[in-house]
């Protein structure tokens, strides 16, 4: 992975370190090698545009944590081109760097996330329809920062369908009731086609219409009931 060249803008450099939530008071020890691991970018975004960046080792380990707005570009591209082009040190996980509160809140905000791509001359794929490139690297900030206002616009425009004429309440009610009827573990399987097409619609997460959002989130909870009293069972 490419160092982060400080020596060009030292100044701009210390001001988006700070942006970083992971520092000595919360950073962990590791249990195995990261070196050749690279990082990649995971994006939560709430209802208010609030707009958590996360710097993703693997499913254990993060090296970067911000909380920024949906609509602050200057210090999204900064953060962005940062986390792409660094070198990372100290290590932890979500729940150390943002405390218990933060994190269970953070975890009912939409998610999708930047990974890296084997494409020919590609160097990510983006959530937003988009890759970016190998000939443009410098851009990339840029991109995102930009790309990231037009995909919550996007994401508003899908639940202002799913909503229409207020009919999809009662969809969701039906659902819920559906999820919570089986006791058994292995009614994980008979859910599974409805949990898909939950997962699929989780731009839900930031619904301007409560009754629609809260409704989903708890679709989504008694889906992640499913799962795991299916997983104690199997194990």
């Amino acid at each position: 992975m490419k160092v982060y060249n400080i020596e060009d803008d030292w100044m701009k450099l210390q001001d988006i370190e700070r942006f970083n939530l992971v520092n000595d008071s919360n950073k962990v020890k590791t249990n195995y090698d990261l070196s050749n691991k690279e990082v990649y970018v995971e994006l939560y975004i709430s209802k208010e545009k609030e707009l958590c960046i996360i710097g993703r080792i693997d499913n254990n380990y993060i090296c970067w944590c911000s909380l920024t707005n949906v609509v602050d570009k200057e210090h999204n591209e900064k953060i962005f081109d940062y986390i792409a082009n660094s070198e990372f040190k100290a290590f932890s996980q979500e729940y150390k760097v943002l405390g218990t509160d933060k994190y269970i809140e953070i975890q009912k905000w939409y998610r999708c996330a930047i990974t890296r791509t084997l494409v020919k001359g590609m160097l990510w794929a983006t959530p937003f329809g988009v890759y970016y490139g190998l000939e443009n690297k410098e851009e990339h900030g840029k991109f995102f920062a930009d790309e990231v206002i037009g995909f919550f616009d996007e994401l508003l425009e899908l639940c202002d369908f799913r909503i229409m004429e207020k009919r999809y309440i009662h969809i969701l009610e039906h659902y819920l009731d559906a999820l919570r009827k089986g006791k058994d573990y292995s009614y994980y399987y008979k859910m599974k086609p409805l949990i898909s097409i939950l997962e699929k619609e989780s731009y839900l997460r930031i619904c301007p219409d409560e009754k629609i959002r809260n409704l989903y989130l708890k679709c989504m909870e008694e889906c992640s009931s499913l799962y795991n009293r299916y997983m104690t069972a199997v194990r």
